[in-house]
């Protein structure tokens, strides 16, 4: 759990041009092959906003989290994000891999 957060310098901000609604997006794969940025915008407040996002969801959630991935549970995203937590229950429809 100490290290969970440093995957957030991976991703950098994408706005969509329609509705001009931030959204993260992954700007490093996992395995070293070259990703389109051509979206994203890299910054290292962006990076930093994240990470501390991160960091205070873990703090808070960290029995949750260990629960659910120690007992193996199914829809971790679902359960954490909604069942246990209200903390993006605005997204329950939105593919999340990184999970």
């Amino acid at each position: 759990m100490e290290s969970v957060c440093e995957r957030m310098e991976d991703y950098g901000e994408r706005t969509d041009p329609s509705t001009n609604r931030k959204s993260y997006i992954r700007v490093m794969s996992r395995i070293g092959e070259a990703m389109d940025l051509s979206e994203a915008t890299l910054d290292s407040r962006v990076t930093s906003s994240l990470k501390f996002a991160c960091e205070t969801i873990v703090e808070h959630h960290e029995d949750e989290i260990i629960e659910f991935f120690a007992y193996e549970v199914d829809n971790v995203k679902d359960k954490l994000c909604s069942k246990r937590t209200d903390l993006c229950d605005h997204a329950l429809n939105i593919p999340h891999d990184e999970l």
